[in-house]
């Protein structure tokens, strides 16, 4: 898969998790009022879950796992800000 196909994905995870929140509102905060460690420790979570998912030998499973994880990553940057690297 190429690099542009990959961000496409995330691209609509994030898509996706914006129309989730948009719907549970009452439920969920929105991002920004959310905590870097809020992110993180969510993050943390879906990666055990991955992780899980390779312990059945769910590869494809972990991939979705995977692409919810960088969406999380792309809203925190959303949210926070991301430096860029330096060369």
């Amino acid at each position: 898969m190429k690099r542009k196909d990959v961000y496409i994905s995330i691209d609509s995870e994030r898509n996706y998790q914006d129309t989730e929140r948009k719907e549970n509102e009452k439920e969920t905060r929105h991002d920004n009022e959310k905590s870097i460690s809020d992110f993180l420790i969510y993050i943390e979570h879906m990666v055990s879950r991955a992780k899980g998912d390779i312990y059945k030998l769910d590869e494809l499973s972990a991939l979705h796992t995977i692409r919810k994880i960088a969406g999380l990553c792309v809203a925190c940057g959303e949210s926070f800000g991301m430096p860029k690297r330096r060369m």
